[in-house]
C-alpha cells in the first residue's frame, strides 16, 4: 500500500535527522513504527529517521533512536522545510518493503 508522509531534514547540533510526520496510531505500535522507519531509511540516503506526531495539546511526540529524540526536543519544527514523500509500506506484513518500493514525490 502506498503511504504518503510529510518529512523534513533537521540539522540539530551538527547532526542531520530525517523527521517524518505520521498518524498517532503508528506510534502506538512499536512494530509498525519500526517498519516505517526501516522502509524510509533508503529514501533519506543514510540520514537517520525519527517519526513525529502531535499529542492532544499539539506538542510533538517523537519515536526513534533515543539520542536523536533528545536532540529534537529543542528543535523548532515550524521552521523546517517540509516535503511530501511516498513509500510502499504494508503494515499488515512483517516483511520490510524493498528499497525499490520507495519513491519521493517532487510536488
Amino acid at each position: 500500500m502506498k503511504s504518503h508522509f510529510e518529512s523534513a531534514i533537521i540539522d540539530e547540533q551538527g547532526k542531520k535527522i530525517a523527521v517524518v510526520s505520521v498518524q498517532q496510531a503508528v506510534l502506538h505500535n512499536a512494530a509498525d513504527a519500526n517498519l516505517v522507519i526501516k522502509a524510509l531509511i533508503p529514501t533519506f540516503e543514510g540520514v537517520p529517521v525519527v517519526l513525529v506526531t502531535k499529542n492532544k495539546e499539539g506538542a510533538p511526540i517523537y519515536y526513534g533512536r533515543s539520542d536523536l529524540v533528545l536532540l529534537l526536543e529543542n528543535a523548532d519544527l515550524g521552521e523546517a522545510s517540509w516535503t511530501q514523500i511516498s513509500a510502499e509500506i504494508d503494515l499488515t506484513n512483517t516483511a520490510c518493503p524493498s528499497q525499490s518500493g520507495i519513491s519521493i514525490d517532487t510536488k
